[in-house]
C-alpha cells in the first residue's frame, strides 16, 4: 500500500538502541529505499522524512558491520547541514517579550534591569528565558523584581521534572570525560582552550552546556546550568562523608541577618578539625567545594548564591551571597605566595566598588608545610573597602 500524504517517522531513543543489529539493519534499509527512491522517481516508496532523536550527532552513528568486528565510525544518512542561526535572546529582545506581558498586565516591572537580569543569569538561552518569566507570573505572583528572578531560578533548579536540567546531570553521570571537564572548569578553575574537536569539548558542546568565552577559554553556558552542576557537586560530596558539615544552622542568621564572619569563622575552625582527618592536597584542591557544602544549607531557602563569571581565573573564584536583602562577596583562593595575597585584596576590592559594597570576603586555602598559617580570621582595610579576611 503506497500513501499519497507525506509520512514522516520519528525515532526516538536511538542512542539507546546502537547495539541492536535488527535496528541498525532497519537504518540502513531506509537509507536504500532513499537512494532508490531517487533512482525511481518515486516518492511514495519510503517515508518522506526520518527524524532522529537522542542522537547526538548522525556521524557518529557507530554500527557493528559484522558481529566479531569492532565498532566503526559510519553512517547510513545524509550529514545534515549546519544550523548556524543564533537562537540567543539578547536582553533587547528579552525586553520586547516583557513590552507584550506589561501592555497587558501593568505591572510597573523596571523592564530594562529585569531584562538584562534575566541574561545575566541563562545568557539569553531561551528555553530558561521563557521558564524564568513564566514562574515569576504562575508562581510567584508576578514578583518582577531581582529577587523574583533569583527565587524562579531556584524553583527552576529544584524541579526534578524539568528535563533540560535533568538531562544535565544525568549526562555528567553518564559521560566520565563531561564530568572531569566540568569539575575542572567549576571547582578547579582550569583554563581549557576552547577546541570543539576535543572528544570531551564536542561532547559538552553538543549537550549546549558550554560556550567559548571572551579569551578563547571553555566556560559553562549560563548561570543557571552553573547552579545547577555545582548543586549537583556539592549533594554529590556531602553523600561522600569527606567532611562534617552538621550542626544548627539557625545560630548563624540572627533577626533575618546573615552572620558571615561567623560563617566563615566556623568553617575555618571544622577545617582544622578535618585536617586531622584528611590528606591536605585533598582539602586545598576541595576546599571551594567544601565551604559550598559547609554554605548551602545556612543560605537554602531564604537566600541565593552564584559564582561570577567574569571574574573567576586560575586559583581564583568570587562567590556572591544574597541574603535578606543584603549581598555578600566572597572570593575564595588557593594559595600561591605573598604576592598573589595581596593581588587577591585588590581584586576584591575593586570587585567590590563594581558592586557598590563596601565589605567583603577573602577565604585562601592554604596547606603548606612550611607556612605560617594565620590564627584566627581578621577585619583588614584595603583601598577604602573592609575585608574579613581567613586562611584556612
Amino acid at each position: 500500500y503506497k500513501c499519497d500524504k507525506k509520512i514522516v517517522l520519528f525515532i526516538d531513543e536511538v542512542d539507546k538502541s546502537l547495539d541492536n543489529q535488527l535496528f541498525l539493519h532497519f537504518l540502513g534499509t531506509l537509507r536504500n529505499l532513499y537512494l532508490m527512491r531517487n533512482e525511481t522517481g518515486d516518492m511514495r516508496s519510503t517515508f518522506h522524512s526520518v527524524v532522529l532523536a537522542g542522537v547526538y550527532d548522525v556521524k557518529n552513528l557507530k554500527i557493528k558491520l559484522r558481529p566479531d568486528e569492532e565498532r566503526k565510525y559510519n553512517s547510513p544518512w545524509n550529514i545534515a547541514a549546519k544550523f548556524n542561526v543564533d537562537m540567543t535572546f539578547h536582553p533587547n529582545e528579552i525586553i520586547t517579550m516583557l513590552d507584550e506581558y506589561e501592555a497587558d498586565y501593568h505591572t510597573g516591572m523596571d523592564k530594562a534591569f529585569i531584562a538584562n537580569e534575566i541574561y545575566k543569569y541563562t545568557s539569553g538561552y531561551p528555553y530558561l528565558v521563557s521558564c524564568i518569566c513564566y514562574i515569576i507570573d504562575k508562581e510567584l505572583e508576578k514578583d518582577w523584581s531581582e529577587k523574583g528572578i533569583q527565587d524562579a531560578i531556584k524553583i527552576l533548579i529544584k524541579d526534578r521534572e524539568n528535563t533540560l536540567l535533568g538531562d544535565l546531570t544525568k549526562n555528567v553521570e553518564t559521560y566520565p570525560d563531561f564530568e572531569k571537564l566540568m569539575t575542572d572548569v567549576l571547582l578547579h578553575d582550569k583554563e581549557i582552550v576552547y577546541e570543539p574537536n576535543v572528544p570531551a569539548i564536542d561532547l559538552a558542546l553538543t549537550f549546549s552546556a558550554v560556550k567559548e568565552d571572551a579569551h578563547g577559554h571553555i566556560t559553562v553556558h549560563n548561570l543557571v546550568f552553573e547552579q545547577k552542576l555545582y548543586n549537583y557537586f556539592v549533594a554529590k560530596e556531602s553523600l561522600k562523608g569527606n567532611a562534617d558539615f552538621s550542626g544548627d544552622r539557625s545560630i548563624y542568621v540572627n533577626n533575618g541577618r546573615l552572620n558571615m564572619p561567623l560563617v566563615i569563622a566556623r568553617f575555618q575552625e571544622l577545617m582544622r578539625n578535618e585536617r586531622r582527618k584528611a590528606d591536605d592536597e585533598f582539602l586545598e584542591r576541595q576546599g571551594r567545594l567544601l565551604f559550598l557544602c559547609f554554605l548551602k544549607p545556612i543560605v537554602n531557602g531564604s537566600g541565593f548564591y552564584y559564582v561570577e563569571p567574569e571574574t573567576r581565573d586560575g586559583g581564583r573564584m568570587d562567590l556572591v551571597v544574597s541574603f535578606g536583602g543584603e549581598e555578600f562577596v566572597i572570593e575564595l583562593k588557593i594559595w600561591r605566595g605573598e604576592k598573589y595575597e595581596v593581588e587577591g585584596k585588590v581584586q576584591l576590592a575593586e570587585y567590590l566598588k563594581t558592586r557598590g559594597l563596601n565589605e567583603g570576603y577573602l577565604v585562601t586555602f592554604s596547606f603548606l608545610k612550611n607556612k605560617t598559617v594565620q590564627e584566627e580570621p581578621e577585619w583588614v582595610e584595603h583601598d577604602g573597602k573592609r575585608i574579613y579576611e581567613a586562611v584556612i
